[in-house]
């Protein structure tokens, strides 16, 4: 399914990143503001589809108590301490992941276009995503995952980990004075 457009966080498109388990996964969290009712519709309709096909492969006919909710609530994580950041603030969210790199394109007037610089997504910009929710059922686990297939890349959005881009950290720093071209000679600003 293609998502509507969302947040991500925790991007580990190009490079894997151990899970829980220590696998190495390509994966991200998305976030989806609880106002895009159609889009939030979506979400848990493709769940429930899923929960149908692991009923009737995986889970004897009867849908178990999962351990992780598919579709988390960010308010209730907030308010139970599970999580403390605001961004999580009338949004639900999604963990997503994939052994294999996913594709990651950038939105641009001719069509997606392949994201040759890896530093321009990051946690906090507006993404659309191609991802599947599976039934599965692994060591006494029983749930529905999301599989992440494809990413693209719609528009920047406040950094959720505060770093700032190199030329705005140093938008105020004095240009290095003059000298006979010897860095260790004169005041450095």
């Amino acid at each position: 399914m293609i998502t509507s457009v969302m947040i991500i966080s925790y991007p580990a498109l190009f490079t894997p990143k151990p899970n829980p388990s220590g696998a190495l996964k390509f994966s991200c969290s998305l976030l989806i503001d609880k106002d895009d009712k159609k889009g939030v519709q979506e979400l848990f309709d493709a769940v429930e589809k899923a929960k149908i096909k692991g009923k009737e492969s995986l889970w004897n006919n009867k849908i178990p108590n999962f351990r992780y909710e598919p579709i988390r609530d960010g308010d209730k994580e907030l308010a139970n301490g599970d999580k403390t950041d605001k961004v999580y603030e009338n949004k639900y969210f999604l963990n997503c992941s994939s052994d294999t790199a996913p594709g990651v394109v950038i939105a641009t007037p001719e069509g997606p276009k392949p994201l040759m610089d890896p530093d321009q997504i990051f946690a906090g910009c507006f993404v659309r995503a191609d991802i599947n929710p599976f039934p599965f059922k692994n060591s006494g686990n029983a749930g529905v995952g999301w599989g992440l297939n494809n990413i693209l890349l719609l528009k920047e959005g406040p950094r959720l980990d505060g770093r700032m881009r190199a030329t705005d950290a140093f938008a105020d720093c004095a240009p290095i004075p003059e000298n006979d071209g010897d860095p260790n000679e004169g005041d450095l600003a």
